[in-house]
């Protein structure tokens, strides 16, 4: 697979167990614990799908996946978090995944995202 997925979170920890349950099914993973760190990695790698948690620690990843959407459509976005509101669904995302959360869960969300048709 050649997909590339940028997994945003300040959670070193949670960053590093998602990597390698997403490379041990043969993605390629990019790692970024700061928005800004997240927007450089966009222009650099490309990816064609962000995992991003909802609170990065003072920012928020809401607003930043909106600003994504806006300019690059094309990025497919899994929002996180542990406090499972509805609001999180409403921010542009193209789904949810709520902490902690099932391995098989996030891999089949990121399938089902990856294998989504490209947004016109």
């Amino acid at each position: 697979m050649s997909d590339k997925i940028l997994l945003v979170d300040d959670n070193s920890d949670l960053l590093l167990i998602t990597q390698i349950i997403l490379k041990g099914q043969g993605y390629d993973t990019v790692l970024a614990k700061t928005l800004e760190e997240a927007e450089r990695k966009i222009r650099i790698h490309h990816p064609a799908l962000l995992l991003l948690d909802v609170c990065i620690g003072e920012e928020d990843g809401r607003t930043f996946c909106r600003q994504v959407k806006k300019t690059d459509g094309d990025i497919r976005v899994i929002l996180m978090s542990g406090d499972d509101c509805l609001e999180y669904r409403k921010a542009a995302a193209d789904d949810f995944l709520p902490k902690p959360f099932d391995f098989n869960e996030l891999l089949a969300k990121v399938q089902n995202q990856l294998l989504a048709e490209p947004i016109q």
